[in-house]
Parts: C-alpha cells; sequence; structure tokens
C-alpha cells in the first residue's frame, strides 16, 4: 500500500509542475505578445515608409510636369491651371519697356490663386508627412569651370587656413583634366597614391560628394554636411549663380563681401529681384560677382518623411528633344543623412489640388 506521506510527496511534485508549467505558459504568451507588437511595428513602419515612397514619386512626377510644362520666370513655374478658364496659353513677356530697358527679366504670370512653384530651397508640405525641396540647378555652384577666386579664398577662411587658396584650386584643375601635369600647389596620381587615398578621376566631377575625395579639401569642407555640399554645388558650370535661388552658403561663398551676400538673401526670401540692376554692387572693391536672375534647365528635386532621418535627393536636367530619346535626364540619385536645420525648417503647404 501506498503511505500518505508519498501520496502528498507526489501531490506536491505534480503542484510545483503545474506552477512551473504555468509560468512557462506565461512567459511563452509574454515573449508572443512582444513578438507580435514587435512585428506589428516593424508592419506599420514599412506600410508608412511605402506610402512616403509612393507619395514622394508622385510629388516628383507633378513637380516634373510644371517644371516641364509652365514658363519659368523670377518667381518661379507657375503651379497648373485647374480649370479651363485658367488653361490659356502663357507667355513670358514684359510689363513696360521701362522693364526691358532696365534689365528686367520677363515674367510668366500666375495662372492660379496658388501662385508658383518656388524653386529656392524652401521647404514645402506635401501632406501625409512628406516634406519637398525644388532647388533650381541655376542657384547651385558650377565645378567643371569653376574660376572665381572667391570661392577658394572662402572655403580656405572655412577650413581654418588663409594660405590654401591656391592649393585648393589646383588640386581641384589637377584632379580634373585630362593629363599628368602637377600644377605648382596641385596633386597628381602619384601624391594621391603616396597618401593612400583613392587616384584623381582625370575627367569632371560626376557626383558633387566627390569634392571630398580631392587632395587638401577635407579640412576646407568640414564644415559642411553631405545635405549642404548638395544644396550648394553641381558638377557642371562655374561660380555664376541665381541669386534668388542660390542659398545662403552658396551666396557666401561666391561674394567676397559677407554683408552683401545676406543682403541678397534677405532680400530674395521676401520678393524676387526683377532686375539686374537691383542687385547690391560689392562695396569692397573686389571683382565684379557673376550674378543672374534667371533659372536654367534642370532642378534638385529633395524629398523625405517627417519621421525618416534620411532625404532622398534627385538631380534632374534636360536635353533638346530627339525622336525616341526621352529628353529629362536624371543625372544622379542619392540618400543623405537630413540635417537638423531641414528637419525643423517650417514648411509651406503647397495650396493646390492638383497635390491633394
Amino acid at each position: 500500500m501506498i503511505c500518505r506521506a508519498e501520496i502528498k510527496k507526489n501531490a506536491g511534485f505534480v503542484l510545483v509542475s503545474v506552477l512551473w508549467l504555468l509560468v512557462i505558459m506565461a512567459l511563452a504568451a509574454s515573449a508572443f505578445s512582444v513578438w507580435v507588437d514587435q512585428s506589428r511595428s516593424q508592419a506599420s513602419e514599412r506600410q508608412q515608409q511605402v506610402r512616403a515612397q509612393i507619395k514622394g514619386s508622385d510629388i516628383f512626377a507633378k513637380v516634373l510636369y510644371t517644371y516641364m510644362t509652365g514658363e519659368r520666370g523670377v518667381s518661379g513655374v507657375p503651379w497648373p491651371a485647374t480649370e479651363a478658364k485658367d488653361r490659356a496659353l502663357q507667355v513670358l513677356g514684359f510689363d513696360s519697356l521701362e522693364d526691358f530697358v532696365s534689365g528686367a527679366a520677363p515674367e510668366a504670370k500666375a495662372r492660379t490663386a496658388a501662385g508658383y512653384m518656388r524653386m529656392d530651397g524652401r521647404v514645402w508640405d506635401a501632406g501625409e508627412g512628406v516634406r519637398v525641396i525644388v532647388q533650381d540647378r541655376g542657384g547651385l555652384i558650377g565645378l567643371s569651370s569653376l574660376s572665381q577666386r572667391a570661392v577658394f579664398t572662402a572655403l580656405a577662411k572655412q577650413g581654418g587656413n588663409k594660405k590654401m587658396t591656391e592649393r585648393l584650386q589646383q588640386t581641384l584643375y589637377d584632379y580634373q583634366d585630362h593629363n599628368s601635369y602637377r600644377r605648382e600647389s596641385g596633386a597628381e596620381a602619384h601624391h594621391y597614391e603616396k597618401a593612400g587615398l583613392p587616384l584623381p578621376m582625370n575627367g569632371y566631377l560626376r557626383f558633387p560628394l566627390q569634392l571630398r575625395a580631392v587632395m587638401n579639401w577635407t579640412d576646407a569642407l568640414a564644415g559642411f554636411s553631405d545635405a549642404s555640399l548638395l544644396k550648394t554645388f553641381k558638377v557642371d558650370g562655374g561660380a555664376s549663380v541665381n541669386a534668388n535661388t542660390a542659398s545662403i552658403d552658396a551666396l557666401r561663398l561666391v561674394s567676397s563681401n559677407q554683408s552683401m551676400a545676406e543682403e541678397i538673401a534677405a532680400v530674395s526670401a521676401k520678393a524676387p529681384y526683377k532686375s539686374i540692376f537691383d542687385l547690391p554692387g560689392d562695396k569692397s572693391g573686389g571683382d565684379d560677382i557673376p550674378f543672374s536672375i534667371t533659372m536654367t534647365g534642370g532642378f534638385r528635386f529633395w524629398w523625405w518623411h517627417i519621421n525618416d532621418p534620411v532625404a532622398h535627393v534627385y538631380d534632374v536636367q534636360f536635353d533638346s528633344l530627339e525622336s525616341g530619346r526621352n529628353t529629362r535626364i536624371i543625372n544622379w540619385t542619392t540618400r543623405v543623412a537630413l540635417p537638423d536645420e531641414l528637419a525643423k525648417s517650417p514648411a509651406v503647404e503647397i495650396d493646390h489640388p492638383f497635390f491633394h
């Protein structure tokens, strides 16, 4: 016969086993609940990313349509007409003979109450948490034929070495030319090899961030984030920039007079310059600054979601129409870390039914 003590012992063992089983089941349920919450959160985040990607692509297509069907003027590009009465052909022209004589740029009239798509680097609220920037490429400093000494001088000062002006200029020239002849303060392939750096392109840069690969430019660009470089430079052209659309960084680099750059930025932010003669002169007595007030063919498009620390950037140009060939050219696309000044920048709502 089984004694009572043994029965109690077995009963106690069963009870402990059941308790352990309940604890294990509770832990498993808790772990499963955490996994479900994580999966739901990841799925929601992924859904947000997909929706943002769709929205970004949609806005890019609408910006492209606006740019290609509108007439560019000093105020930007008029938003597309939405009603039949607004769809009349808009022609660039002058309001008066005085405007023509004074050097005023021809201006297209706004086709809707929403006005113009400004291309001066302002942040637009495209809806659903998506932010957009449309930059005129004419407001960017070109690197392929950059000869404005003020730019190299300003970069040398930012790098903390005023004597670097010649070196910055000549290393950039050596990096882009097709020969192996070194300028006095420049650098050729064997200098890069000795320094353990990638060899120079021996051709024009293909991407503005390649500036960081040019010898001696590291210190000069230390104060620039990747986003700042993309808002300031393009690979083609020179130092001539559109005063209405250039960023404050670009204006400061091309101007030997910093107060003049700040004055131009402050004035154009309120209302675009309509005549090149309205631009302030260089009071420092330096070289004439090559400013314009009209846009060139192409734009730089940015978009990001407010919950994403990364911005998507496209560089867009246009070529002459040819049969069987797309006139739109996307030179490059990239993603860059979103700096605080853009993430926290107030956004202007696009008040146009085309974008809702």
